[in-house]
């Protein structure tokens, strides 16, 4: 989730934070009336099912030129940067987990527990089930870094990008297809690979908006703000839409407020505000990744120990975690 680009857009870098907090919002507040929400507690009920979308799709767009370009030291710095953040806090969370067990019997984890959260991020027991992003993040980045290598001109790129997007629409679409690839797995393997088909097509978003950025960026102002204005005019629709049948995070609208998020915030320039609002956001999201990787552990805690609840049916307990 983080960039390699490390793009200093202010309006980027605040959306960030509101990302991370939708991702916090998406595992902490439930309820089985979402329809009726109102105001501001419905606008961020769609943060929370917005939040992975936007989030896969903010990755794609900004490392594009380094799958055009086939850069292989990037590819090994990026993998070790995904990686690393797995490793280490599925070992922190598996000691931690084994030593509380000894105080608290609903807290246990096996060996196996252990080998499922490290091959993909997903396991029963370990309270880093937010891993998953990281594994089809991972999946993503290898299969399109070596189709970009087969396919090397801009025009094969967009075409490629158009499929991913057709393949990852067609399966998540048909739940005869989704059964047949994923049915028979186990639990650990079912849901992040199964995810993979769903994150397809915002990785595909990325790469065409990419291509639309490198001609937005040398237009003039006047249509880079056209531009926000329809995006703006997306994020507005979408937060005052019924909410969707389908499941968190499916479905063509994901797709398209994504790239409503993505324009709002690429080009309102919100670096023309106080100085102080710049360096507060650019501070802020230095902390996203760490809130990401461990929100899910120390909500579990609090929510068990504290609220004694698994969710709650507003966004304030999201809000102290």
């Amino acid at each position: 989730m983080k960039n390699e680009t490390k793009p200093l857009n202010v309006g980027l870098n605040l959306l960030r934070i509101l990302l991370t907090f939708g991702v916090v919002l998406d595992h902490f507040w439930w309820t089985e009336t979402p329809e009726a929400y109102t105001g501001v507690n419905q606008a961020l009920w769609h943060l929370r099912t917005l939040a992975v979308p936007a989030f896969m799709t903010m990755t794609f767009l900004f490392t594009a030129n380094r799958f055009r370009t086939g850069d292989v030291p990037w590819l090994k710095k990026r993998f070790a940067r995904l990686y690393e953040p797995f490793v280490f806090w599925t070992v922190v969370c598996f000691l931690g987990t084994l030593c509380v067990s000894h105080f608290d019997p609903a807290y246990s984890a096996s060996l196996k527990d252990l080998l499922w959260q490290l091959l993909l991020g997903h396991s029963a027991h370990l309270s880093l089930t937010q891993f998953w992003f990281h594994t089809d993040l991972l999946i993503l980045t290898a299969v399109f870094f070596l189709s970009f290598r087969l396919v090397r001109t801009p025009r094969a790129n967009i075409y490629l990008a158009l499929t991913a997007i057709a393949v990852g629409y067609s399966v998540q679409y048909s739940q005869t297809a989704m059964t047949a690839l994923f049915g028979g797995m186990p639990f650990e393997a079912k849901y992040p690979l199964g995810r993979v088909f769903t994150m397809l097509p915002y990785a595909g978003v990325g790469f065409l908006l990419a291509a639309v950025r490198d001609r937005l960026d040398a237009a003039s102002s006047g249509l880079r703000g056209a531009v926000a204005l329809m995006g703006l005019w997306l994020v507005v629709w979408v937060i005052y839409a019924p909410v969707a049948p389908r499941p968190a995070s499916e479905g063509v609208n994901m797709a398209l407020i994504a790239w409503g998020m993505m324009a709002v915030f690429y080009y309102i320039p919100f670096d023309r505000l106080p100085a102080v609002f710049s360096k507060t956001v650019l501070f802020l999201s230095k902390y996203c990744m760490g809130v990401y990787c461990i929100h899910h552990l120390m909500g579990k805690i609090l929510f068990d120990h504290v609220f004694h609840l698994a969710r709650t049916e507003t966004p304030y307990g999201s809000i102290t975690v």
